[in-house]
């Protein structure tokens, strides 16, 4: 190969690298989210009609930030680091804000405990980001192992950044209760089943035995929902922002998600939503060939 040849090639797989560079998102969203083109109602956002989540699992995509997370003895609260490849630590004037937060937490429980929590560390000045567990979830008997995954974005360069570890109890309590719902999950639905389609998920929510429900927005939106899969089987996860539909505000309000559905199997449906106070509701969603 000549060097004139070489040049171009070089020049070539430069190129090719920039534009593959610039294609990559740079909110959250957009990286959560393909097509990202928000709906704002009132303050309120809601995803595009044209766009829909992603099932992804951050270890796979080997992102260039390494999770670092402990629980305390106590078992109630813990912290996290977000340590970059050169080995230093994201400091809370590094981050940026996305849905109202800086870093989103995404604990699920390990074991015989049902349970799943999304929380919001605190920024401390040695880049480490403390969090705490509400008295609620853990029902006077902390303790346990979780899998957590985190998102957040880089605010020089605003691109979002995955990280995934396990964390595991230093205490002896046995598994905690699982925490109760207030309000009720009435019925998912998906417009399919079928792995790699498109589809929506309608649920559909009341209050406390049937009661009248009015949602309030909780981190800028209506409702925030996670889909997780088996650790071993389908490990990773889904961060979903529904759809503006017309029913998200009646008595017996209904959220819908667009998702490109994952490889088959059993997942876990978690939402979490406002009536004035914080609630997480479960159901689970099936994936088939």
């Amino acid at each position: 190969m000549t060097k004139h040849r070489q040049f171009l090639v070089i020049t070539g797989c430069a190129l090719l690298a920039f534009l593959a560079l610039r294609s990559l998102p740079d909110t959250q969203c957009a990286f959560l989210h393909s097509d990202h083109q928000p709906v704002v109602v009132g303050g309120v956002e809601f995803c595009g009609i044209n766009e829909e989540a992603n099932y992804y699992h951050p270890k796979s995509l080997q992102f260039p930030v390494r999770l670092n997370i402990r629980l305390a003895p106590s078992g109630d609260k813990g912290s996290l680091q977000l340590i970059r490849e050169d080995g230093t630590a994201y400091l809370n004037h590094e981050v940026a804000l996305t849905h109202t937060e800086k870093v989103h937490l995404h604990l699920r429980q390990l074991g015989d405990r049902l349970a799943y929590i999304h929380l919001h560390p605190e920024a401390q000045e040695d880049g480490t980001w403390n969090f705490q567990f509400p008295p609620e979830f853990s029902n006077g008997n902390p303790g346990g192992n979780y899998q957590a995954f985190v998102d957040f974005a880089d605010q020089r360069s605003g691109r979002v950044l995955l990280g995934e570890a396990k964390m595991n109890s230093p205490t002896t309590n046995g598994s905690p209760a699982t925490p109760s719902a207030r309000n009720q999950m009435v019925s998912l639905q998906t417009s399919s089943q079928r792995t790699g389609d498109s589809a929506v998920i309608r649920v559909k929510l009341s209050g406390p035995a049937g009661a009248k429900l009015k949602l309030q927005p909780i981190m800028g939106s209506l409702g925030h929902a996670v889909l997780m899969g088996p650790m071993e089987a389908q490990p990773g996860y889904a961060h979903m922002h529904p759809s503006l539909e017309g029913g998200e505000y009646g008595e017996a309000p209904s959220l819908a998600f667009r998702l490109r559905l994952p490889a088959p199997g059993v997942y876990d449906f978690w939402l979490n939503i406002s009536d004035g106070m914080s609630d997480t509701l479960h159901a689970t969603l099936t994936v088939t060939r």
